[in-house]
């Protein structure tokens, strides 16, 4: 069954998000975990608590790590998601074994490089995990509503942001073929997107991710769950929604 679960706080959020991976890393039976990670404000308050449980929660080295997206700016750039990454996660991402997309190639060329690397990992079934993060359109990774990256067969495409940048980013089957999802959503101008979600039938990108799959925990702040109003929302079949049992961060 799909899990909705509310913190206090991105801080809190975040905590329970990087719990929630070091747990699926010491359950999985390989000897690598395939992570896909996220860009935005939340996932660097969970590389932190990562880097700060490696080495007592788990053993960073059986991670293998993916993006869902990038913008098309060098490792060094602010706007890196990559580049957050490795800032935050410090010796965590050293010794992972990284599989970045590449933001200096021309666009078409990284898609295609990409591609070729997520097809030696099992193609569209190469996460055992995605991180996913989602916009207040309900855009994930860079599928955009109504664009032609949303539709996109392939594995990794090329979508286009409404400020007319362009990022690499998987593509829907990929996201829809990932193992599980951890969906992390904080702020009030979340809640519309995680609420159509919620509600049934898919409309928006995050809804489509999410629909009819039982391995989704998403983790929202209060902003969101206030805007929300998640204590009267009756959730299509499939969902459960609850309180963090550790009361929150």
């Amino acid at each position: 069954m799909a899990r909705l679960l509310t913190h206090n706080t991105p801080a809190g959020v975040a905590s329970a998000a990087a719990d929630a991976i070091v747990r699926a890393v010491n359950r999985h039976k390989g000897h690598r975990f395939n992570l896909a990670l996220s860009g935005g404000s939340t996932p660097p308050l969970i590389f932190r608590r990562l880097r700060r449980l490696a080495g007592r929660g788990f053993a960073p080295e059986r991670l293998r790590l993916f993006w869902i997206d990038e913008r098309c700016v060098p490792i060094s750039h602010p706007d890196s998601n990559a580049g957050s990454a490795r800032k935050h996660l410090g010796h965590v991402w050293n010794a992972a074994d990284v599989r970045a997309m590449s933001g200096v190639l021309a666009p078409a060329v990284a898609a295609q490089a990409y591609a070729r690397r997520l097809q030696y990992f099992g193609g569209a079934h190469a996460f055992d995990m995605a991180l996913v993060g989602l916009g207040p359109d309900g855009h994930v990774a860079s599928l955009f509503p109504g664009t032609d990256a949303l539709e996109a067969r392939d594995t990794v495409t090329i979508g286009q942001a409404p400020s007319g940048d362009f990022r690499i980013s998987v593509t829907m089957p990929v996201l829809r073929a990932a193992r599980s999802l951890l969906v992390v959503a904080c702020g009030a101008s979340k809640a519309w997107a995680v609420r159509e979600a919620l509600s049934g039938p898919p409309a928006s990108p995050f809804s489509r991710v999410c629909y009819g799959r039982p391995r989704v925990q998403m983790h929202i702040d209060k902003a969101c769950s206030r805007a929300l109003s998640v204590r009267g929302q009756r959730p299509s079949e499939g969902w459960k929604i609850e309180p963090d049992r550790r009361g929150g961060a």
